[in-house]
């Protein structure tokens, strides 16, 4: 076919009087019509979809750019010479160039044991209480959970007790149940706990000018004074005069449920700046 006699390459039309770069008359469209095409199975996931193209492998562009990094892959890793993992010694095929290890489990645990072999694991006082230990990490600067909690609570101490307070102001029904809970229980432990046999106002603020108005454990008043029972209700403790001191705030709260003995060993570990009790005693008579 020359130039002057050319035919349509779709309908087989003369399209000589069209310009020289024509290949197709102008009542073909520019593009077939895919036509029926069956659905098939996507090589990487499996699914089930209807193509678009004839030529389509994959579902979805997810799909088809996981394909072809797994050619990109096996491509390279047919390029890649063996090595040896420095974790287990095994000889493996590389598929990246800068790949160390034959897995990343491997080398996470030879990092791990390189981390450990490596790291300054000697004794050093602890940043809060001062106490010297022996670190399980090298960038460990406490001595242990309660100084790190500590630290913590003292950091956001301010952001806690707001978020407490909005809670409170939200849930007011929610606050008074709970309230309602707790006192039925200390009533509870009351009336059931051997020898609780209460006693009278008087005998309580009796009790309370012995003290002279202050906290029988540190001599402090901060707070105002509270009933702190010496072996707690919770503990099979009595509800009599023989079982209650009066205490500051900080020291009935931080008790709680405690015995002496617990209350001060976790006092003595979880701060280092609890109130001392006053060198010289106060006078028991009034």
């Amino acid at each position: 076919m020359t130039h002057a006699t050319r035919a349509c390459d779709r309908c087989g039309a003369d399209i000589s009087h069209l310009h020289r770069n024509a290949r197709r008359c102008k009542t073909c469209p520019k593009v077939l019509r895919l036509g029926l095409v069956p659905e098939r199975a996507c090589d990487i996931c499996g699914t089930t979809y209807t193509p678009k193209r004839r030529d389509s492998l994959c579902c979805s562009r997810a799909c088809n750019g996981l394909r072809y990094n797994r050619l990109y892959a096996a491509r390279q890793k047919d390029a890649e010479p063996e090595r040896t993992c420095p974790g287990c010694d095994t000889t493996f095929k590389a598929w990246r160039a800068d790949q160390k290890y034959c897995t990343p489990e491997c080398g996470n645990r030879h990092r791990a044991r390189r981390a450990i072999q490596y790291a300054d694991l000697s004794e050093r006082p602890c940043q809060r209480c001062g106490t010297v230990f022996t670190p399980k990490q090298s960038t460990s600067v406490y001595c242990s959970r309660r100084c790190s909690r500590r630290v913590t609570y003292a950091r956001y101490r301010s952001q806690r007790i707001a978020a407490a307070a909005a809670w409170v102001r939200a849930n007011p029904e929610r606050r008074a149940a709970i309230a309602a809970q707790h006192k039925a229980a200390r009533r509870a432990w009351e009336q059931l706990n051997p020898d609780s046999v209460g006693f009278a106002s008087k005998d309580w603020r009796k009790l309370v000018r012995r003290y002279r108005h202050r906290c029988a454990y540190c001599g402090g008043t901060d707070g105002g004074i509270h009933m702190d029972h010496v072996i707690p209700l919770s503990r099979g403790g009595r509800h009599a005069i023989g079982n209650v001191l009066p205490a500051c705030q900080h020291c009935n709260l931080s008790k709680g449920a405690k015995l002496l003995a617990e209350w001060k060993r976790d006092e003595a570990l979880w701060s280092p700046d609890v109130k001392q009790p006053p060198e010289t005693p106060l006078p028991l008579s009034a």
